[in-house]
């Protein structure tokens, strides 16, 4: 029998491979524009969704390599270019490719030397005039690869433009190279957000918004991990993990590994498990802590103000969603409703426009659109309690407010959570958020 490791199998951190879920619904577009020669790629949807997961597994499927470039604020077009010329590296200095591509390959080794030369000298790496774009292309092609480009939302406007061009190139170049693509990777709410390109681009460019998963793509997650480690999950604690994951598949890894650990489970098992509710509570709460400043700072950028406004939108808007008790979220029309009672003169306008920023990365992506329902609410169940008990301070309110989806747990962890999460929203009152 196999034997696998609990973060092997739950893997909140990394892309999944063992408990890798196919997703039908966008499979087919997903694998048609990976194999259409000059198509080149956006993918972009909610901060755990399983983006990156699903498209590294269709990858391993279709291409023998890829290059993958982790963007971050403040990285330029340069260094993205730069970093993909050195992981071509191992194609290009290993003896098959010397002798079958002789002539590419001494021009490959020839800009790899000038480079290490240039950081000799200056101690610092600049992109010379040699390697192009153009020549980029060429080398990717010949290795018969392509660029993933992870969080491309995150680079400076002038940079995304310029990698825009990249993708331009690349489409141009795909008759001598018909693998060649760039997959801009993005944690947004359109494509748009992503890559700003060309119109003249449009029909070159595959759009594919991968969306939360579902409770049955949740359910295969932990039914994979459960024949992987030989346990089971009880129905309620499969349940209770399913619904605070709220359809990240990041989150349903997080809970189902720390439910894993709470019962001292770290690998698989020689007989059957089963992981209770109990185990679930522990894992909640250590769930919580080791998130407790990653709620701060999302709830802190979702309410920041860089300049004084007629009206606090953010607080507005999120206050409304707070105080409401449809764990399902409200429509446009429900929020401005609820606004309305207490901020008559709200504009419909401002409702639309801060709706949008506060799904995006720039307001920690605190909201969350339903595609179906239209209806919007908390990304994340605990991010809502916590905004609940900062506005209910804020008000000077005296009431406790329950934690969301509360059948699920003890009395006991109910108060634990709740003073935790309220201790979180006296730090964050002292700094007058």
């Amino acid at each position: 029998m196999a034997i696998y490791t609990i973060h092997d199998v739950f893997t909140p951190t990394r892309p999944a491979v063992l408990t890798f879920i196919e997703r039908e619904t966008i499979n087919d577009r997903l694998v048609d524009a990976l194999q259409t020669p000059g198509k080149q790629m956006i993918v972009y949807g909610h901060t755990g969704s399983g983006k990156t997961t699903l498209l590294i597994n269709k990858l391993n499927q279709v291409y023998e390599n890829h290059l993958t470039i982790r963007c971050m604020v403040g990285v330029s077009f340069e260094q993205v270019l730069i970093e993909a010329f050195d992981q071509l590296g191992p194609f290009y200095d290993s003896e098959r490719t010397r002798t079958e591509k002789a002539g590419l390959s001494a021009e490959y080794l020839g800009i790899k030397a000038q480079m290490s030369s240039v950081v000799e000298r200056k101690q610092t790496r600049l992109l010379p005039q040699q390697l192009s774009p153009q020549r980029l292309a060429r080398f990717i092609g010949e290795a018969r690869s392509c660029l993933v480009l992870e969080d491309f939302h995150k680079l400076a406007e002038n940079e995304k433009r310029k990698l825009s061009q990249v993708m331009k190139v690349i489409m141009d170049m795909a008759v001598d190279y018909p693998t060649v693509k760039v997959i801009a990777i993005g944690a947004v709410g359109t494509a748009r957000e992503v890559v700003d390109y060309d119109p003249e681009m449009h029909n070159r460019i595959a759009e594919i918004m991968v969306p939360l998963m579902s409770d049955t793509e949740l359910d295969a997650i932990l039914a994979r991990g459960e024949e992987l480690l030989t346990i089971r999950f009880a129905d309620n604690t499969k349940k209770a993990i399913i619904t605070y994951a709220n359809g990240l598949a990041s989150v349903c890894h997080q809970l189902a590994l720390n439910c894993c650990l709470s019962a001292n489970i770290y690998q698989t098992l020689t007989s059957e498990f089963q992981i209770t509710v109990q185990d679930f509570e522990k894992a909640a709460t250590d769930y919580v802590s080791s998130e407790s400043d990653s709620i701060k700072a999302v709830f802190e950028k979702a309410v920041r103000q860089t300049r004084q406004r007629k009206f606090d939108n953010c607080r507005i808007i999120l206050q409304a969603l707070a105080d409401s008790d449809n764990e399902l979220g409200l429509s446009i029309g429900d929020i401005l409703t609820k606004i309305r009672k207490k901020v008559l003169s709200y504009p419909a306008g401002n409702l639309t426009a801060y709706l949008d920023e506060l799904q995006s990365e720039k307001r920690g992506s605190i909201l969350r659109k339903d595609l179906d329902s239209g209806r919007y609410s908390y990304s994340n169940p605990f991010h809502k309690v916590y905004a609940q008990l900062v506005f209910s301070r804020r008000k000077k309110e005296v009431r406790q407010t329950e934690l969301a989806f509360q059948e699920f747990l003890s009395d006991e962890v109910k108060r634990k959570l709740y003073d935790f999460l309220s201790d979180l929203a006296k730090e964050a009152m002292k700094k007058s958020i």
